[in-house]
């Protein structure tokens, strides 16, 4: 696989290569220690079941077959295709302090090339509140600052969403440190525990662009319902 070819073509070369990835991460992100967590579940979960999807559409085409048997691995390797790729941008890419260019050379994924130009720094803050959706779960709608659309700035791979939960509020957004999460849509869904119930969960944003992240937003707070 070439430097500009990230997902290999082939179908055997594919199938290979996503299960590869997906075991990976399994094996990155799961067990009493995780070394990446970073990725929420669901969104391992939409991975794991893309390639589920696609190996059995595609095995089924390893052997005498009917154009149906076609057309549907025609469509999981689409389907799959476009969810893996934005995994990677997303959540691979998107954290290059987490996934080392070791990690990626671990899953035969090729390297970012180094001369493409970077966004840099955001300059720009979201803005964003905190709403009750359900038991054990708090909407976070955001935007850019000064703009009416909720599309996030050029270049930016998302909103990081840092927080923690606290008796006191923390003295500066830097010490929300029990999770972060990368939104790139709004809003962004955001699932406790249900020992968490009845506690104050304190919440800063900032955009990323690349490895680099922008300013951060002033903390709010909310009790999980």
């Amino acid at each position: 696989m070439s430097g500009k070819s990230l997902i290999p073509q082939g179908k055997a070369a594919y199938d290979t290569f996503y299960g590869n990835i997906v075991q990976y991460v399994a094996f990155m992100c799961d067990g009493e220690n995780p070394r990446w967590t970073h990725i929420p579940q669901t969104e391992r979960t939409l991975l794991s079941d893309a390639f589920t999807d696609w190996h059995t559409a595609y095995g089924r085409t390893l052997h005498p077959h009917t154009q149906a048997d076609t057309e549907a691995m025609k469509a999981a390797f689409t389907r799959s295709k476009a969810i893996l790729s934005r995994f990677i941008r997303v959540w691979f890419r998107g954290f290059p302090e987490i996934v080392t260019a070791e990690h990626l050379a671990n899953m035969g994924i090729a390297p970012v090339d180094p001369t493409r130009t970077p966004f840099g720094k955001p300059k720009t803050r979201p803005v964003f509140y905190i709403k009750v959706k359900d038991t054990r779960l708090l909407a976070i709608p955001f935007k850019d600052e000064g703009r009416e659309s909720r599309a996030r700035p050029y270049g930016t791979n998302g909103a990081v969403i840092s927080l923690a939960i606290r008796d006191k509020p923390p003295a500066s957004p830097e010490d929300l440190t029990d999770r972060r999460v990368l939104a790139t849509r709004s809003p962004y869904l955001l699932y406790f525990r249900e020992e968490d119930r009845g506690k104050t969960v304190y919440i800063a944003m900032q955009w990323q662009a690349g490895g680099l992240c922008g300013d951060y937003t002033e903390m709010q707070s909310a009790i999980v319902p």
